[in-house]
């Protein structure tokens, strides 16, 4: 089952990053995309995740395209729906990096629903409605469930 998964999302998204210049992924009303990490970390933060039955979604990867280290090649990008389900996959992010909102640490960025939290040492990346996400840095990616974004006690 995960594995079929997988295989979906990286198929929607091998589509997206074939067409770089498309203006869904970054044009589409509520679509954002963002660096973090020094520019090393470039995220996609959608409210409705392509071909997953209007999910939202946040896709990070490295800049430099390589996997996270605890990932395996090619699944290069960590990604989370707004459910909690944590995965990685292969593709690119689509859209110019010169759109992009960059972050420096100690950084709070909000965008169709999800809470982006910026520290020294790494990025986490809620899903406002009931906390999951996922926390990325240049070297690893991992999920995180029922986290309370900044602010909301």
């Amino acid at each position: 089952m995960i594995g079929r998964v997988v295989a979906g999302a990286s198929a929607a998204l091998v589509v997206l990053g074939a067409c770089p210049s498309a203006p869904l992924a970054v044009a589409a009303e509520g679509d954002r995309t963002i660096r973090v990490q020094d520019g090393q970390i470039r995220c996609l933060f959608s409210s409705e995740a392509y071909g997953e039955g209007g999910r939202p979604m946040a896709i990070c990867g490295r800049t430099d395209g390589t996997p996270f280290a605890v990932s395996q090649a090619p699944l290069n990008l960590a990604a989370v729906r707004g459910s909690g389900e944590f995965f990685f996959m292969a593709g690119t992010i689509p859209g110019p990096a010169s759109e992009d909102v960059v972050l420096g640490a100690g950084q709070t960025y909000h965008s169709n629903g999800w809470t982006v939290t910026t520290q020294d040492l790494r990025t986490l990346i809620t899903y406002d409605v009931g906390g999951h996400g996922m926390r990325v840095n240049p070297v690893q990616a991992g999920a995180i469930w029922g986290v309370t974004p900044p602010g909301d006690t």
